[in-house]
């Protein structure tokens, strides 16, 4: 028997039983999107329309909707498809 296995074993028993009760939700695909939206372009305003849809206000330009369930769909394949699904909301965002 692996000699860490008894410990990871503890470590999760703890994980699971522990952070239920925390009362702390992850984070939701429009949060997470919204930070990185902001992150990018600071002068920008995201606010949630309804949930899956992002309004994203630009100064001196026309505010722009951000459906995040394809980007989610995305980010749910793989680390390589979410930074490229990521990257292409940014550049869509960015002046004209």
């Amino acid at each position: 028997m692996n000699p860490w296995r008894p410990g990871l074993m503890l470590a999760a028993l703890l994980a699971a039983t522990t952070l239920p009760g925390c009362g702390q939700q992850p984070p939701s695909w429009d949060s997470l999107l919204a930070g990185k939206i902001t992150g990018q372009y600071p002068d920008y305003r995201v606010s949630v329309l309804e949930p899956g849809q992002l309004r994203v206000e630009r100064p001196g330009m026309p505010a722009q909707t951000v459906a995040v369930e394809p980007i989610a769909r995305h980010c749910l394949r793989g680390p390589r498809d979410c930074g490229y699904a990521v990257e292409q909301m940014l550049l869509v965002l960015r002046d004209p």
